[in-house]
């Protein structure tokens, strides 16, 4: 399987409202493990955040799984964004793209 360098999301009008970006199941180990720390630097702001889920029964109770996220306030519905990894461990870099 190809290594992906960055995550890339359009942000959801749920995801606005509520402040987080949902990370795919697929793309975890993109970064740390659930739970860990780790530094997420956008335009102004820099700020630990760790990968955080809640269970989920959206495709019914005989289906419950998990739903992955990241909590971070301000962007807006709509925004493209992508998170690279910096060459340093335990920072990422996200980017808003116009």
């Amino acid at each position: 399987m190809m290594k992906t360098d960055s995550y890339n999301r359009k942000i959801s009008t749920k995801e606005a409202r509520e402040g987080f970006i949902f990370i795919l199941k697929n793309k975890l180990n993109f970064f740390p493990g659930l739970g860990i720390n780790f530094k997420l630097i956008g335009d102004d702001v820099e700020k630990q955040v760790a990968i955080e889920s809640y269970p989920c029964t959206c495709r019914g109770p005989d289906l419950p799984h998990e739903h992955y996220f990241i909590s971070w306030e301000g962007l807006k519905s709509g925004d493209r964004i992508k998170i690279v990894k910096s060459d340093q461990e335990g920072k990422y870099w996200l980017q808003k793209e116009v």
